[in-house]
């Protein structure tokens, strides 16, 4: 495996957590239903299936998943719940479930052991799985060696935010979204959206094509928007255009919004975060021309759970998680004082 993709996995799989949700019990049998044939196939043979949630919105999640000796995985968390189905124990470990405890897994897998931490065989098979929450509706596919990065899965752009890219061969990724405060008193306050500066991040442009793809800007020199109704939120790139992505190339596109107090002020006072955040994950577009050609995409969201408030500086104030998600940081600190 490359480095890079087991950065992406231990990144993605920090982030776990807490309050359950409606469809649970549901979603679960469902991931379960569609591991069972490669069970029954053969594919996987251990008595323990490791079920990893790498991200969540309000209709899908997106898991990871490989087969192990013991419930205890190679990163620092317990399952959030294990499941028992024809003599195997699936044990998932989810962004909104708090870990249970050494007893209970103990109890559950009629075991009597301590915390075992094991080395994830880096050559062994691995699959990503999205699930409907509420459809009848799944996708497995099997990680390859010459992809590296679970967006790449277009069989899995169904059941991330934002729009769903017509290609499998070229697609627009919004990844990250930083805030930027223009006063750091107020960060834990119901007044933040008054205090939000701008916006910024990184956008993938991935071009799976043999041939190179040119960005330009349109004819109203905009790049990217966010969209709220009749307001919108404009994005500036570091970039220099045009932009040139090569053929079987991926582009990181640095922006950051323009200042537009007026959009930021429209959240509401509660939870002004989630608010922004499904705005972005939802209504980012692309107006930039392709070759030359205009056309409004809607962006590919990645999901990211954790974002960080920032500092004009850039300096991190803090790490900012979605709602319901825990802080990944704690419960692996708690992790690692076991004796």
């Amino acid at each position: 495996m490359k480095k890079r993709e087991i950065l992406l996995f231990s990144l993605l799989w920090l982030f776990s957590g807490c309050m359950s949700r409606p469809s649970d019990i549901d979603i679960y049998q469902k991931a379960i239903g569609y591991i069972m044939p490669l069970v029954d196939s053969g594919c996987i043979t251990k008595e323990y299936v490791h079920i990893y949630e790498h991200s969540e919105n309000d209709s899908n999640s997106v898991y990871s998943f490989f087969e192990g000796d013991d419930p205890f995985a190679n990163f620092a968390e317990f399952p959030s719940k294990i499941i028992k189905v024809r003599g195997r124990y699936f044990c998932f470990i989810e962004l909104d479930e708090p870990e249970l405890s050494l007893e209970q897994i103990n109890r559950i897998t009629n075991r009597d052991n301590d915390v075992v931490l094991n080395c994830l065989d880096v050559n062994g098979d691995i699959w990503f799985m999205g699930v409907s929450k509420y459809a009848n509706d799944g996708a497995v596919v099997k990680r390859t060696p010459d992809v590296d990065y679970i967006i790449d899965y277009a069989e899995l752009w169904p059941y991330f935010s934002g729009g769903h890219p017509v290609e499998r061969n070229f697609y627009m990724c919004l990844y990250n979204h930083n805030v930027v405060l223009s006063d750091p008193k107020y960060l834990e306050s119901d007044s933040l959206k008054f205090h939000i500066k701008k916006v910024c991040g990184y956008i993938y442009v991935a071009n799976k094509t043999d041939s190179t793809v040119f960005l330009s800007p349109n004819v109203f020199d905009k790049t990217f928007i966010v969209a709220n109704g009749t307001d919108t939120l404009l994005f500036s790139l570091h970039d220099s255009l045009p932009v040139k992505i090569a053929a079987n190339g991926l582009r990181a596109l640095h922006y950051e919004s323009k200042e537009n107090s007026s959009f930021f002020q429209r959240l509401p006072c509660e939870n002004a975060w989630m608010a922004l955040y499904r705005l972005l994950s939802d209504s980012t577009y692309c107006l930039l021309k392709i070759n030359n050609e205009a056309k409004a995409i809607r962006l590919l969201h990645h999901d990211n759970h954790a974002n960080l408030l920032i500092n004009d500086s850039g300096k991190t104030l803090k790490t900012i998680w979605n709602e319901g998600v825990f802080d990944k940081d704690k419960r692996n600190s708690r992790f690692f004082s076991l004796e």
